[in-house]
């Protein structure tokens, strides 16, 4: 019985994290008022496949500086919460950020999908794309590449940019996310790497 208990008590944490995270309140990754507005919403049963994804940028709460997530990233919202960070993970996500970093200084047409919401279109309109957040960076071959070259894939590095700003988030405030079995080891984690983590920040423009 304590067994099942657990079990409940731990998806709903998944849950509410994952409605926190896209719901949104319309926070940055840092807890700050989103002034665009601009919350996403699940549509009608009837149009299950189909989610608007009109969220700005700045109300993602990621780190790295350029994924989006969208309601049909769930899975990866979920995989975000047992994630753990390590030495070798964290320099490979620091790695891919800055290569995209860089890449977005000198490719204008990447620049452009960088600042274009994943639908490239506003609030309001929908997506029947399934991990689109996700499959944005993975459709790109030079923005995969420039992931994969540091020997993380882009499937872990999307993960890894939620699991960061989530246990940024709770590394200032616990109360501001729901504990996971991964998210006080990788605040601690963080709190012993302050130096990736201000750069990090610097690549989000905070």
């Amino acid at each position: 019985m304590r067994a099942r208990h657990t079990a409940f008590a731990r998806h709903m944490g998944v849950a509410l994290i994952f409605g926190g995270a896209l719901a949104g309140c319309g926070r940055t990754e840092h807890g700050t008022t989103d002034s665009a507005g601009g919350g996403i919403a699940a549509q009608t049963a009837e149009r299950a496949t189909t989610v608007d994804t009109g969220l700005a940028n700045a109300a993602t709460p990621v780190e790295g500086g350029t994924a989006q997530i969208t309601p049909t990233d769930e899975k990866s919202v979920r995989k975000a919460t047992e994630y753990k960070l390590t030495e070798t993970n964290f320099r490979q996500f620091v790695a891919a950020s800055d290569s995209l970093a860089a890449l977005r200084a000198r490719d204008p047409q990447v620049a452009a999908m960088f600042d274009k919401q994943v639908n490239d279109a506003g609030a309001g309109v929908a997506t029947r794309t399934n991990n689109a957040g996700r499959a944005r960076l993975e459709d790109n071959p030079t923005i995969a590449n420039a992931i994969t070259s540091t020997g993380m894939s882009v499937k872990d590095y999307f993960v890894a940019s939620i699991a960061v700003a989530q246990a940024e988030r709770f590394m200032g405030d616990p109360k501001a996310a729901i504990p996971t079995p991964a998210l006080p080891g990788n605040a601690e984690f963080l709190r012993s790497h302050q130096t990736e983590l201000a750069h990090l920040r610097s690549l989000s423009g905070h």
